[in-house]
């Protein structure tokens, strides 16, 4: 199992596992993330939802450049359930919806975020409606740094939270930028300790566990159906543009430099 997945009174917690891999998404752990979402919306008893790392040191790697992105940009055909699920497309099965891009779960979910949280993991986070982080997170979008053009939904939130100036910096730059800084572009609500960053995101859960669930539910889907009614064409736009640079050359140029651990050189072709 790549998720832990518990349920604490009406909170429904779930840490992402792939020691390994550092949490990085391939369509193993986004089809389990999509599982467990429709679980949630289902459970009448799960008010909240609070997703973490449970590995120390690491949020998420972003996603999985040797599994998801073949299969995403068609370079590979699909060998199990998993792979057949994703190759649906962003939108087209649910892998919009597993990384809380779409308007999908209909409770409140909190993000608890510390050590690096990397692009595709960033992106996720980003879907989130409230967001703690320990003051040890460290979020950065590198895909422009490897010939690729973020299009899990980066483009389309980050303006709306940090303004559109802030953004471009994060998505130009591929820069690491620190919880301290986050917090006060106002993408984060909570800055903790480490060792307090569960508890504080249990609290919050909890808090708004106790309120009336119909109102809650009420907020969060006046918000979801909001937020996508200004967005939805975005996020196809953004898929459409984005996709064709992961099969460039500068692509190709920007992952065989990261193996061979150099600064690549990009030839600025398709």
């Amino acid at each position: 199992m790549n998720l832990v997945y518990e349920k604490v009174g009406h909170v429904a917690k779930i840490g992402l596992n792939r020691p390994k891999q550092l949490n990085a998404l391939d369509p193993g752990i986004l089809l389990e993330l999509h599982k467990t979402w429709i679980d949630i919306n289902e459970d009448a008893n799960i008010r909240v939802a609070v997703l973490y790392s449970a590995l120390p040191g690491i949020f998420c790697a972003g996603m999985d450049l040797k599994t998801a992105i073949p299969i995403l940009t068609g370079a590979r055909a699909p060998e199990n359930e998993a792979e057949k699920w994703i190759a649906c497309g962003w939108d087209g099965c649910g892998v919009g919806e597993a990384m809380l891009k779409m308007s999908f779960v209909n409770k409140p979910v909190i993000a608890a975020i510390h050590g690096y949280c990397l692009t595709g993991g960033f992106e996720m986070v980003m879907g989130a409606d409230l967001r703690v982080a320990s003051d040890d997170a460290v979020f950065q979008m590198r895909e422009a740094s490897l010939g690729i053009m973020p299009t899990g939904g980066g483009n389309v939130f980050l303006p709306r939270h940090v303004g559109t100036c802030r953004a471009l910096e994060i998505l130009l730059t591929a820069g690491n930028f620190d919880a301290k800084t986050m917090y006060e572009w106002g993408f984060l609500n909570r800055v903790v300790p480490k060792d307090k960053l569960m508890k504080t995101a249990m609290e919050l859960a909890e808090k708004i566990a106790a309120n009336g669930p119909l109102a809650t539910q009420g907020i969060i889907r006046f918000n979801r159906e909001m937020r996508m009614r200004e967005l939805k064409d975005l996020f196809i736009r953004e898929v459409e543009i984005g996709m064709p640079i992961f099969s460039s050359e500068d692509a190709r140029e920007g992952v065989r430099a990261q193996k061979e651990k150099r600064r690549p050189d990009f030839p600025g072709r398709y």
